[in-house]
């Protein structure tokens, strides 16, 4: 996610770029090998404008990829994060009346049954705030076997402009859905909604989703729609990390294929910037393709949309908020999500806990791509003495307010005391980090590696310790003191 809080570091960011065309093993091929053995979800929904709900049925073929024999599972339920009782908010007390912009109400999300292979259990909400769903299973499920967990869920939407909500003509339907927790170290995460980054943690699994919704809206999603016919879609995804929707009233749309690729734009009917928006979107695709590796579905969309935030990605769609006019800005938004289409849809990662692994390299493969492209006669150079100047002002303000400023990379996002410390150390001190190993091991060695990282890890995890030594491998130079510095904090920015 792009946080548009960041005003000084607004204007960091530009682009104009040339086609590019990439060649390599058939995506198609390549999703089908990936896809097996993974977790199926089967979704039939129904999305009803008169109330603004969804009514559901789920069917969930989980396969069991931990190396432990489970009792119970457990889904991830973030649609109730909006609910009124609940405790951890989706959003800050600062920003709640941008959130609702029409004063604040609720939404929520409730499962009605859930079975397990046809066996009906009682349902239990679990979490800090009875935020995930907890179905104990018929018989233990043991590495590598299958079973299935059947859901009738109904979700209500609260009229915000937040991943989740609608607003005037837009619908935004991200994390909109029960999803797998995952399991690592003994136990499920199944971590709230906080207010700051992006809170979610999930697994490649396959989707296939039948969805009704009223014909004057534009329906745009994760995956390959098969059919769309009087406001029924049938829609396939594979080996992706969750499915999103959004749904658009007067839209404007248009369209260009990159490699194998469909890259597509939905802004409204009134936008004048059509053609410049998907121009920047399937450039950036054509250059990160190139840059880190090919881009393995075949399509992504851009939706323009009301949105706090100034950008938020899902695998292959992400949503450009429509308070961001300046061309400028709206150019950089863009690249930045598409940037976590390699970093977060491909490369996965725990966003909770290393949200740097995401976000920082989203941000620095940013400043890659305006790198090679002049067009906005912005340097290279020019972009990270704005990082720069923006983290020194921001370290002198709070050191001067607090007498001391939390300079680590590693805290979950709910340790940040503020999104503003959390943009600063994640955004700009990554930014920082980035540039500082670019001058440590060169610029193509870092490029280079930075490939053969993707590759490695592309429809896995990685962490922390992964990618130092990958890092290391690749440029055969010795950085994890280095990175460890830049991360834990201890390195100090002005004092290299």
């Amino acid at each position: 996610m792009k946080n548009k809080s960041l005003k000084v570091f607004s204007l960091i960011f530009a682009v104009v770029l040339s086609s590019v065309f990439f060649v390599g093993c058939s995506i198609k091929t390549e999703l089908k090998k990936v896809s097996k053995n993974l977790t199926n979800y089967k979704i039939d929904a129904v999305f009803n404008s008169e109330d603004m709900s969804i009514d559901a049925n789920m069917t969930a073929k989980v396969v069991n990829k931990t190396d432990v024999a489970l009792e119970n599972l457990c889904f991830n339920l973030y649609g109730r994060a909006f609910r009124e009782e609940a405790s951890v908010k989706p959003y800050t007390s600062i920003n709640e009346g941008k959130c609702f912009p029409n004063g604040v109400n609720y939404g929520d999300l409730k499962v009605l049954k859930v079975s397990n292979n046809g066996t009906q259990k009682q349902v239990t909400y679990v979490g800090d705030d009875s935020n995930a769903l907890q179905v104990p299973l018929n018989e233990r499920l043991e590495p590598g076997d299958k079973t299935s967990i059947e859901m009738e869920f109904k979700l209500t939407l609260a009229e915000s402009i937040h991943r989740l909500g609608y607003f005037e003509g837009s619908v935004n339907l991200g994390n909109w859905f029960p999803i797998l927790a995952m399991y690592e170290k003994g136990e499920f995460n199944i971590t709230p909604y906080y207010s700051t980054g992006d809170p979610f943690y999930s697994d490649i699994a396959n989707f296939d989703v039948n969805f009704t919704y009223p014909e004057e809206y534009v329906l745009a999603s994760t995956g390959n729609i098969l059919s769309n016919s009087q406001g029924r879609a049938v829609i396939k995804s594979q080996a992706t990390r969750d499915f999103a929707m959004t749904l658009t009233k007067c839209a404007n749309i248009n369209s260009k294929k990159v490699g194998e690729t469909t890259v597509t734009y939905v802004g409204y009917q009134e936008d004048e910037n059509i053609d410049y928006c998907l121009d920047v979107a399937a450039k950036a695709v054509g250059y990160f393709s190139k840059t880190f590796g090919t881009y393995p579905y075949e399509s992504l969309t851009v939706v323009k949309a009301p949105f706090l935030h100034g950008g938020m990605e899902y695998p292959e769609i992400v949503l450009i908020s429509d308070s961001i006019t300046d061309g400028f800005d709206v150019a950089k938004v863009i690249v930045h999500e598409i940037a976590h289409q390699w970093w977060y849809a491909v490369v996965g990662n725990n966003q909770i806990s290393e949200a740097w692994l995401d976000e920082s390299l989203a941000e620095y493969s940013s400043i890659l791509f305006f790198e090679a492209h002049s067009e906005f006669d912005v340097s290279y150079e020019e972009l990270v003495s704005e990082a720069f100047a923006g983290y020194l002002l921001y370290a002198d303000i709070i050191s001067t307010v607090n007498g001391k400023i939390q300079t680590s990379m590693l805290l979950s996002v709910n340790e940040y005391f503020s999104e503003y410390e959390y943009s600063y150390m994640i955004y700009v001190r990554g930014v920082l980090m980035f540039d500082s190993l670019r001058q440590v091991v060169g610029a193509n060695k870092l490029k280079t590696a930075l490939k053969k990282y993707y590759d490695k890890y592309k429809f896995k995890f990685s962490t922390t310790d992964s990618f130092i030594a990958s890092m290391r491998k690749s440029t055969g130079k010795d950085i994890e003191g280095f990175l460890d510095g830049w991360l834990s904090g201890s390195t100090v920015v002005g004092a290299m």
